[in-house]
């Protein structure tokens, strides 16, 4: 991608994937919350703190990714999404077998697995909707520059 439509593109996958994740866990916060006051307290700190941090990850990653791989032909382009699922799996799996490794106190307990890999698959939704959003972006970043220079 070339260098603007790369920042673009990451800015918007970013912001799609972490608002994704971030309004249904404070709304989650919110009703979890006791029920006689109501207050945002957890639910603001969370959009407050957590955001920002999600967000500045998120673009340095998707800035990375979407350097890496080649231009999307489509919005849905599913070999880019099976590429940057296996990048995010080989970079996933380590932390969990890490964390695997070091807390096995029974032989055949595999939970730490198991919830690793839910999680994985729980943050591929979030990844794959970034993606879409960013090959959205590059194509109408690209359609406005075709129909610039058309001018």
């Amino acid at each position: 991608m070339r260098s603007w439509s790369l920042v673009c593109a990451s800015l918007i996958a970013s912001l799609v994937s972490v608002l994704s994740f971030v309004i249904p866990f404070c709304v989650f916060l919110y009703v979890q919350q006791d029920h006689v006051t109501r207050l945002a307290s957890r639910g603001f700190e969370v959009m407050v703190y957590l955001t920002t941090i999600l967000w500045l990850i998120g673009f340095i990653a998707y800035a990375i990714v979407l350097a890496v791989l080649k231009l999307p032909k489509k919005i849905f382009d599913l070999v880019q999404i099976l590429k940057s699922g296996l990048v995010f799996f080989i970079v996933w799996m380590p932390f969990v077998l890490m964390i695997f490794l070091e807390a096995q106190v029974d032989q055949t307990d595999f939970s730490v697995l198991f919830i690793g890999l839910m999680v994985y698959f729980a943050l591929l939704f979030l990844m794959v909707l970034g993606c879409m959003s960013a090959n959205a972006c590059y194509f109408l970043m690209s359609k406005k520059q075709n129909y610039d220079s058309l001018s």
